[in-house]
């Protein structure tokens, strides 16, 4: 039997179901699915600045759009903090987040449930459940988007570089899985874009605001009385 080499001896024993994970390959593809969400985030702010009234079906497309890539950005950072904190080797051997990351990771992902799950409600409900969603709506906004802002200043040098490494030919092969991460990234993207346009024709729910709701109601029932009025008085 051969004696194990110096670089055998010297390299860190990894017990035999290491290879199952990868953890370059999900900090690989959250950093994509990262960057697409800032981008599509970008838009969303913009709908709001340009003037939300008229560019509200924008608004509405956009952020169904961006449910899927969310959906993905929650699963891959909460298989990192499942596998990390069950002492799993590989993942350990990455390190800890950043402390501050760690802090805001539950207000961020609170945020992005309630914001999310908000603004579909409102295409789906009515009555009370509509008005409560609506409240939710625009402060879970605020805060999601005050918490994704330090989420990308902290991370985006090392975002780029993950993305890099996915785009050279040399060190994508480097990391397994890159044909699966580009698969995963262009499915988010593609089930966001028929989400958003199967549900154009449900989009009336959304496009009805609190206060143009109001209105709306209010001059029907004031036309109403009008026409009472009349017959009542010929």
């Amino acid at each position: 039997m051969s004696e194990p080499t110096l670089v055998e001896a010297t390299e860190p024993r990894r017990p035999p179901f290491a290879h199952r994970f990868n953890p370059d390959g999900n900090e690989r593809l959250t950093a994509a699915v990262g960057v697409i969400l800032v981008v599509l985030t970008l838009i969303e702010i913009a709908t709001l600045l340009l003037g939300l009234h008229t560019f509200l079906s924008w608004h509405v497309f956009v952020g169904l759009v961006l449910v899927p890539p969310v959906a993905v950005k929650l699963a891959t950072t909460g298989w990192r903090f499942a596998r990390y904190y069950s002492r799993n080797e590989v993942y350990r051997e990455k390190g800890p987040p950043q402390l501050l990351m760690r802090l805001l990771a539950p207000i961020l992902v609170a945020a992005t449930i309630v914001l999310f799950g908000s603004g579909i409600l409102m295409g789906v409900t009515h009555g009370e459940a509509l008005r409560i969603a609506r409240r939710l709506h625009g402060p879970s906004s605020v805060v999601w988007l005050i918490a994704l802002g330090l989420h990308v200043l902290v991370y985006t040098p090392r975002a780029f570089h993950a993305i890099a490494g996915d785009l050279a030919a040399r060190s994508r092969a480097a990391v397994e899985g890159a044909k699966l991460r580009a698969s995963v990234v262009a499915v988010a993207l593609v089930a966001g874009a028929v989400v958003g346009l199967a549900t154009l024709p449900a989009q009336h729910d959304w496009l009805h605001l609190p206060g143009d709701h109001h209105h709306h109601h209010r001059g029907v029932s004031d036309a109403a009385a009008v026409r009472h009025a009349v017959r009542k008085s010929g």
